[in-house]
């Protein structure tokens, strides 16, 4: 088919954020003046009250800034305290799911030091045939029938872990390059909020195993991208088109991008590298925080992740990010619903519809209120009874971690 040509007013996601958040913002910010990191912050109550039986646990470390590198004993310790590798056999293939939104260094991106002991990890475990990658988003990589426009891969290579990747002797899998046909539709399993099938790359049916590799930061449209969010990279350009225009549905459709069979029934691990934060607006442009000790942590559990680095990025939105920084991007929390018509309207344009509708407004609290959160506990019948957080080492400041489990504590 002809290429089509690319519209001269249209308005990427990434100049979008850029615009709405200031450039400002890519510098990193001196921290807020804190009297008392162990002040009792008193979350708002959940609005999930039932308990289930559900017992979970997150393992973590502490790194010393600029120590990481050193530390990969550590993070394969982290890794065995939460997984026996039971699930591997040797010559299993194995994906790595990264995040790669656009082609920012790390915390936009995926630590590449992470993919790196990663790898390493699962080659002394026995693995086979190791893929990393993902697709960047859609207001860098434009990929649809008729209009090729972007790489993830030369984005890979601009945020530093490409060269990674290649030099472990590993396969860089970037899902657009396979053509438009190389997705399959899927459906979440249960009830779920999605009107047509989901399209995913033909990938998650040819491997064993999925990790889950992404970042701790904010969004400015999602309050954050953990996790839960990491599975929008799986979406052809069609399905994306629909997540955002899911009006308040929008934090629901991503959740539920994780129960879809060829997800679900292979997902092992999620494992975070929090030496870095990106602590508001996001996901590419927003102040960073470089915390003295950061948090590396890992689980076999979406939610007991998700929960802990949340914690983590809300204790460093707290006491690692100035008061400057706070007062020039608060207004994206209310706006974001009118950033996401706006970027939508543009990249997925209904000409005979009305347009996005508005996506849900919150104010974050209570963790466990977060929409995604919410409809991720409706579909595992409700709050998990504890969540245990295991430390193989110890923070110098043990307000920290008070604070931490203390976030966990619904």
């Amino acid at each position: 088919m002809k290429k089509e040509q690319r519209p001269q007013n249209l308005l990427t996601r990434r100049k979008f954020l850029i615009g709405t958040a200031g450039l400002a913002l890519t510098t990193v910010l001196p921290a807020c003046s804190q009297t008392a990191k162990n002040v009792q912050t008193k979350p708002t109550e959940p609005l999930i009250s039932s308990i289930t039986d559900r017992e979970l646990r997150v393992s973590c470390y502490w790194v010393a800034r600029g120590e990481h590198e050193k530390s990969y004993a550590l993070f394969k310790k982290m890794v065995e305290a939460t997984t026996d590798f039971s699930w591997l056999s040797r010559g299993d293939r194995v994906l790595i799911k990264i995040a790669l939104n656009s082609g920012k260094r790390y915390p936009a991106t995926t630590d590449p030091w992470s993919v790196h002991c990663m790898v390493n990890l699962l080659k002394e475990k026995g693995a086979g045939k190791i893929l990393v990658g993902d697709q960047s988003g859609f207001g860098t990589v434009q990929w649809t029938e008729d209009l090729k426009e972007g790489s993830s891969r030369q984005l890979a290579k601009t945020a530093g872990i490409l060269k990674v990747i290649e030099d472990s002797g590993t396969e860089p899998c970037f899902f657009e390059e396979y053509g438009w046909d190389a997705y399959r539709p899927a459906i979440p399993d249960g009830k779920n909020h999605w009107k047509k099938p989901i399209m995913v790359p033909a990938t998650l049916d040819e491997v064993d195993h999925i990790i889950y590799l992404p970042r701790v930061s904010s969004h400015v449209l999602a309050g954050n991208t953990l996790g839960l969010k990491l599975s929008v990279g799986f979406l052809r350009s069609d399905s994306r088109g629909e997540f955002h225009n899911g009006g308040k549905q929008f934090y629901a459709l991503y959740e539920e991008i994780n129960h879809i069979p060829q997800i679900a029934s292979k997902l092992r691990l999620v494992v975070s590298s929090g030496r870095s934060v990106l602590t508001l607006v996001g996901p590419n442009e927003g102040p960073t925080a470089k915390p003295d000790y950061g948090l590396v942590l890992a689980s076999d559990d979406l939610l007991a992740h998700e929960m802990l680095a949340y914690a983590w990025l809300q204790w460093n939105r707290q006491f690692e990010t100035s008061s400057i920084a706070h007062m020039t991007t608060g207004s994206h929390t209310k706006s974001r619903s009118r950033d996401n018509k706006q970027f939508s309207d543009r990249m997925w344009p209904n000409k005979d519809g009305p347009g996005t509708p508005p996506i849900e407004y919150f104010e974050p609290g209570n963790l466990y209120n977060h929409p995604a959160i919410v409809n991720h506990l409706k579909r595992m019948g409700g709050l998990p009874r504890n969540i245990a957080v295991e430390e193989l080492n110890k923070q110098p400041d043990s307000s920290v971690i008070d604070y931490l489990k203390r976030q966990l504590k619904a």
